[in-house]
């Protein structure tokens, strides 16, 4: 039978007790109980106060831009409901648009789900929820139909189990070293107008992440030594910090890297470090990036993020991880088909934590301003097709596949609770505005009417 999340920690990635019919997915009745401000507002601990204006003021955009930043109220919306007991790692801020293309180690490019700062052991519907809720809302902030949303959830959801059905027929070790390429995308995809774009936006991808590109927007040489360029208020040096800081944590995060990573990266000396604003649920956390040179004019940057604790963790229980930054960079290998070859973690001052990885490394998301419903399907089915793959890696396939079935009822029942949740952020959303306005939460200036 489903069961509700114990508040206590639970076995690392120990299923449970699997029904022989699919689930019936309820809605919290509590949902409008809770305070959505609150919560957005304690979210907002330990944030640089600066910058959570800025954070807010991105929230403030649409209800998309809302639910992009709000991974937090939705986690404590899906611990009322009830779950399956299966355990994977999931992404824990499993929207639309953490779904894109990206460059491997080998300079392969490959679709994947991109983000995880939220990730952590958990039932593997709740990605699964978050994602069918994203998809309705971004179908609605671009002008779709209710019912294209409901359309697209149903094709996710149908995706996603005909995949792990065929997953649980599958030896683990072909799941891992399965990847999928970005001309599988192409060919899946309906439309020619959108192949055509797809690969128009890789091509325009490719170059602004190439070396020379990126480096001439970001750097500038001063009196013979490379630095970051003052691009406020998004990228800007901040004057206290302290560069023996800055290279003991990189010490440490040499040390989370393999001996052939950290060879390569100890040809290297940091030049300058800066902060860089990004992202939407991120603003406000210590981000920032590094510049590394090597040689003649041999630059390599990289991003360094702040780890927090994932929004899940207050439902299931604390990370088997120390260090945040540890609990990203595991949870990403464990779920992406290749992860970042840079891909590592280390603390700083103040018992900071961080996970560092190469800058923009052909990095493409949805763009759902272009969406047609025939786009937002196409996405919609291959995106399943993804998240399946992540999840089976796992080891719960079979019991997901048997969870769910072979009929539409999980498809159907998912569904009507991604329409349901898109009316829940609508309201919280409003809520949020007027939070804004009254000044309750800060916003830039400029972001209030």
């Amino acid at each position: 039978m489903d069961k509700k999340v114990p508040s206590r920690k639970k076995d690392k990635m120990k299923g449970g007790k699997t029904p022989k019919q699919g689930p019936e997915i309820k809605t919290a009745q509590a949902r409008n109980k809770r305070d959505p401000v609150e919560i957005i507002d304690q979210t907002n601990t330990g944030r640089d106060p600066a910058l959570v204006p800025i954070r807010h003021s991105r929230m403030m955009v649409s209800p998309f831009t809302f639910y992009r930043g709000a991974a937090a109220i939705m986690a404590n919306d899906l611990a009322m409901e009830q779950n399956s007991g299966i355990t994977v790692q999931c992404c824990g801020d499993c929207h639309i648009l953490n779904f894109g293309a990206f460059a491997t180690p080998e300079r392969n490019i490959i679709v994947d789900f991109n983000d995880f700062d939220e990730t952590h052991p958990a039932p593997f519907e709740w990605d699964l929820k978050r994602l069918a809720g994203s998809l309705v809302i971004a179908a609605n902030s671009v002008g779709m139909s209710a019912r294209a949303g409901e359309d697209a959830v149903f094709e996710l959801t149908r995706s996603y189990q005909r995949e792990m059905a065929k997953h649980a027929k599958e030896r683990l070790l072909d799941i891992w070293f399965s990847r999928t390429d970005f001309q599988s995308l192409l060919d899946s995809t309906t439309r020619r107008e959108d192949r055509e774009r797809s690969k128009k936006g890789l091509n325009k991808e490719l170059v602004r992440s190439s070396p020379d590109v990126l480096h001439q927007k970001l750097t500038e040489k001063k009196d013979g030594s490379w630095r970051f360029k003052e691009i406020l208020p998004l990228l800007y040096h901040v004057p206290d910090i302290e560069m023996k800081n800055v290279r003991k944590a990189f010490d440490l995060y040499l040390q989370s890297l393999s001996a052939d990573r950290q060879s390569l990266l100890r040809h290297f000396e940091i030049a300058d470090i800066a902060r860089k604003v990004v992202g939407t649920g991120s603003v406000g956390t210590y981000c920032g990036v590094l510049l590394l040179v090597s040689g003649a004019d041999d630059l390599l940057i990289l991003q360094v993020k702040e780890s927090r604790q994932s929004v899940f963790e207050p439902y299931l229980g604390a990370s088997e991880f120390e260090n945040h930054g540890q609990r990203v960079v595991i949870g990403q290998r464990i779920m992406q088909s290749a992860s970042d070859m840079f891909l590592g973690w280390t603390s700083g001052h103040q018992g900071r934590q961080f996970y560092l990885r190469q800058l923009r490394d052909v990095k493409m998301s949805p763009n759902p301003a272009m969406w047609t419903k025939s786009t937002l399907l196409d996405i919609a089915k291959f995106a399943g097709k993804v998240l399946a793959k992540a999840h089976a890696k796992s080891g719960e396939a079979a019991a997901i596949a048997q969870y769910l079935g072979v009929g539409e009822k999980f498809a159907k029942s998912m569904s009507s609770y991604a329409l349901s949740y898109a009316e829940q952020t609508s309201s919280d959303y409003r809520l949020f505005v007027e939070a804004c306005r009254s000044k309750r939460l800060p916003t830039e200036a400029s972001s209030v009417g």
